[in-house]
């Protein structure tokens, strides 16, 4: 039987998006009542600003979201990577893993 708190189960977990990309993600173990998800996107508008617009809450809610704004594109994917390890860490946090639903690239 896999134990999802083990540290193996980091590796597998997305470690970065593409530019324009966008990745969804829920965290569900219906026994605990955790039903949680997450959305990350990175995008360029129209006059090459950076976003990244977070958005989390509980399935099926409005939630809460954020957005960002970086000049400087590797400013960018380092926020997005720092959202990512923080949700590859949530079996030590919350005891159960996000598990991705949804991307596009």
């Amino acid at each position: 039987m896999d134990d999802p708190i083990k540290p193996g189960t980091e590796e597998t977990f997305p470690t970065a998006l593409p530019r324009s990309g966008r990745l969804e993600l829920v965290a569900r173990d219906l026994t605990r009542n955790i039903n949680r998800r997450y959305s990350i996107e990175h995008c360029v508008d129209l006059f090459g600003v950076h976003l990244v617009e977070t958005s989390w809450g509980r399935c099926g809610t409005w939630g809460q979201s954020k957005r960002d704004s970086f000049d400087d594109p590797d400013d960018a994917d380092r926020a997005v990577r720092t959202h990512l390890r923080r949700r590859a860490r949530a079996p030590r946090r919350i005891g159960v893993a996000y598990q991705v639903v949804g991307d596009v690239w």
